[in-house]
């Protein structure tokens, strides 16, 4: 049986699944950062202000998306 925690993750990787992201967008300092299409705010660098690409496992990017649905969504909660 699972435990509360991995059940409230799952439930937010539901919903991340789902999250439209902007990708590659321009930041000031020049970096390319993948944006939430919600609130503009930054989820995942892209690439550094040297053209450097980032590359990230599904997984990876899936729990990135949790970081930001949690601390800037937080009303999304499905607990």
């Amino acid at each position: 049986m699972p435990t509360v925690a991995e059940r409230q993750l799952a439930a937010w990787q539901q919903i991340a699944k789902g999250w439209l992201v902007d990708d590659a967008m321009p930041a000031d300092d020049g970096q390319l950062v993948d944006r939430c299409r919600a609130c503009g705010k930054g989820i995942a660098l892209a690439a550094d202000a040297y053209g450097n690409l980032y590359r990230y496992h599904r997984d990876e990017y899936l729990a990135l998306i949790v970081l930001h649905l949690r601390n800037h969504h937080a009303d999304l909660d499905p607990n």
